[in-house]
């Protein structure tokens, strides 16, 4: 039922603090960044690269204070997201063999 999945919905945005933090969306991007997103043949890298730049930042200048077991594991955390999506890319770029297509048609 639609009240099923809307109570639902509800209950969790009650119970989960994420869904009251703001959003990092594009308008929070200044221009250069945007421009140097756009021109840019490696967007997700770049990306991650921001993403740790500034962890790094707000450590420093104490922002966030995070032990460090648990910031390794972020960081972990980011990498393995980099390897799946460069996974990705491979089986993405990898042509499919023309002898399977031909019995596949």
């Amino acid at each position: 039922d639609l009240e099923d999945d809307g109570y639902h919905y509800e209950e969790t945005r009650r119970r989960h603090r994420a869904f009251e933090l703001p959003l990092l969306d594009v308008g929070g991007l200044d221009i250069d960044s945007l421009k140097t997103l756009r021109d840019s043949d490696t967007k997700v890298e770049l990306v991650f690269q921001w993403i740790q730049q500034l962890v790094v930042e707000n450590i420093k200048t104490r922002v966030l204070s995070i032990p460090p077991p648990v910031l390794t594991r972020a960081f972990q955390e980011l990498a393995n997201g980099m390897v799946k999506y460069h996974d990705a890319l491979v089986i993405a770029h990898v042509p499919f063999p023309f002898p399977y297509m031909q019995t596949a048609e």
